[in-house]
């Protein structure tokens, strides 16, 4: 389903945003919107409150649902932040390996290659894994113009949190389905009185129970500013025009990988390697001493200990280190 599909689809649902409708929802309106089984975007500006959002969350419906709270990808030192029910997951990949959670992915433009066409079986997948299972899946993007249209009928409902000032570099066209939505709730923003009121609501937009508006959300009991800010100088490593790449970006043997896209030889995005894409992969060349990739059979660089894999059905391209 590509974006005028989607656009269409949304105007199907007769969906009406009434600011009337808000004052008087029931109480039990957020679960109406957060079911099991179901996948949920998470879109808003830098500091507008989505960790918040997705932390309030993972406590309240993990509770409800008897679910076991995840996070992906979450940096080593900011772990201690979360309660010990919480679970750590290293990389999306893992989320194959467990049921009944339901799981956090944060900045998911870097942990999900959900923005490029080669990967597009696998991003399907991926997020098909809460209809198949007990599981809920809140993925957190910065700018949601990279969620492509043809993935947005595998959410359930769209959560956002205050735009980004500049809408038209947020989505793809100002008609798109997720570009109106981002408008109409930019709208109902400017409303509220307070900017601090600003991270305590979300403008919820959820096709399956046919109904848009405005839904207060409170902090989390263990909710901390760090929790916010967990990304902060996480950047991704940006290497030089030789293409080289750094000795933290080389997994040991039996450590999980990090790759990047055939089509990125600058690897200006770098993506994680799942244990099933890592059994797929094949050889395709080596690196030298310096750190130089050099591709095909007369550049294999025999006595190397780092060989490049490529994963043929999404371009998806790692070092394997092999001692």
């Amino acid at each position: 389903m590509e974006t005028d599909d989607v656009s269409e689809f949304l105007r199907r649902m007769g969906m009406n945003d009434n600011p009337e409708q808000t004052r008087d929802l029931p109480a039990d309106q957020w679960d109406r919107v957060i079911q099991p089984n179901s996948s949920y975007l998470i879109v808003g500006d830098v500091g507008t409150g989505k960790s918040a959002l997705a932390f309030w969350l993972l406590e309240t419906f993990s509770q409800k649902y008897d679910l076991l709270p995840a996070v992906v990808g979450l940096p080593r030192d900011k772990q201690a932040l979360l309660p010990s029910n919480f679970i750590i997951l290293d990389d999306p990949g893992e989320c194959t390996r467990h049921e009944n959670t339901i799981t956090f992915i944060d900045e998911a433009d870097l942990q999900l290659p959900i923005e490029d066409t080669k990967a597009r079986e696998y991003v399907v997948n991926f997020l098909s894994l809460p209809r198949h299972r007990k599981q809920i899946f809140l993925l957190a993007f910065h700018f949601p113009r990279l969620v492509m249209g043809r993935y947005l009928p595998f959410f359930s409902a769209f959560l956002l949190k205050r735009p980004p000032y500049l809408l038209e570099f947020a989505s793809k066209s100002k008609g798109d389905a997720l570009g109106q939505m981002m408008k109409k709730a930019e709208e109902r923003f400017s409303e509220l009185p307070r900017e601090a009121d600003v991270v305590k609501n979300t403008y919820v937009v959820a096709p399956r129970i046919r109904w848009q508006g405005m839904l207060g959300n409170p902090l989390c009991s263990f909710w901390q500013q760090d929790l916010s800010e967990v990304w902060a100088g996480a950047g991704i490593d940006k290497p030089q025009k030789q293409a080289r790449l750094s000795r933290s970006e080389m997994a040991l043997p039996g450590e999980a990988a990090k790759g990047w896209l055939a089509g990125d030889p600058q690897m200006k995005a770098i993506y994680p390697v799942t244990p099933e894409i890592a059994r797929q992969s094949v050889p395709i060349g080596a690196m030298a001493a310096d750190g130089t990739i050099r591709y095909g059979e007369e550049n294999t660089y025999r006595n190397s200990a780092f060989v490049i894999m490529e994963h043929k059905k999404t371009g998806l391209r790692w070092v394997k280190r092999l001692y």
